[in-house]
């Protein structure tokens, strides 16, 4: 049989290892513990994100009501529409201003180059010319009798020949050219790259031809004739008024020489 003292030694010689089992419980439980309450922590906020999700998902139902959906599709097609007109607009603007632009620069009823056209052309002929040694022609053309048009056949007839003559001298010249309707019954037509001034003749001649070509007015042909006068660049002036008027002056001189008592246009047939 153990002495007392002995049987106390045993004892805590077998509760040793047990306590310590113990202290390595507890210390497993208290780190259980704060996992735990971090695990509730993280289930806490979690549960407060789907609460504020949850919230976040009925405002956004509530913008897509069906009222308010329709209502978003007809204004998203009325902004639709509103671009398409401006694109619309813009480009009917952009149209009127060229065709206002372009009618600036024609005479309106033959839709020839007017004067400020003509001046135009002929500055940049000119640069063209210098830098090419080559001349220019003018040609200053007025419509015989052409009065007497509009008095026995009336303006619009009158108008109908000046439609038609522009046609026939546009015909008759190159497209580098010009034919512009100087006023009135008045026409000039500017001859770039001329290289001997016979040339610019020839181009009288065979404008006049064409003039004399018996036109239709109605039930009637008619034909009419042009006095021409003629200049050369650089020969009988450098600007275009010295041009001009050295030009006017020729047709008038050529209109000198026919016969004053020409009888006005007739009938082809009459002739």
């Amino acid at each position: 049989m153990l002495q007392p003292d002995t049987e106390q030694a045993a004892l805590t010689a077998q509760a040793a290892p047990l306590a310590h089992d113990l202290a390595l419980v507890a210390t497993d439980l208290r780190t259980a513990s704060q996992e735990l309450t971090e695990l509730l922590l993280q289930i806490d906020n979690a549960r407060s994100l789907l609460a504020d999700l949850h919230t976040e998902l009925q405002d956004a139902k509530a913008l897509v009501e069906p009222g308010t959906s329709q209502h978003l599709l007809e204004a998203n097609a009325h902004l639709v529409v509103t671009a398409l007109q401006s694109q619309a607009n813009t480009e009917q603007v952009t149209q009127e201003l060229t065709a206002l632009s372009r009618s600036a620069e024609l005479d309106g009823l033959t839709q020839l180059p007017n004067r400020a056209l003509l001046h135009d052309r002929f500055v940049q002929a000119i640069a063209h010319a210098k830098r090419h040694h080559n001349r220019l022609g003018l040609l200053f053309i007025d419509l015989d009798r052409f009065k007497s048009i509009n008095d026995t056949l009336g303006h619009a007839a009158g108008d109908t020949v000046l439609q038609q003559t522009a046609r026939c001298m546009e015909a008759s010249i190159r497209d580098v050219d010009t034919v512009s309707r100087y006023g009135g019954d008045e026409f000039v037509i500017l001859l770039t790259d001329i290289a001997d001034v016979s040339d610019v003749n020839l181009v009288s001649d065979k404008v006049a031809a064409a003039i004399a070509t018996p036109m239709t007015l109605g039930t009637e042909q008619l034909v009419i004739s042009a006095s021409i006068g003629v200049c050369v660049y650089p020969d009988d002036g450098l600007e275009l008024d010295d041009l001009m008027l050295r030009a006017d002056a020729a047709m008038y001189r050529a209109k000198r020489k026919k016969d004053e008592d020409l009888p006005p246009p007739a009938p082809a047939g009459d002739q």
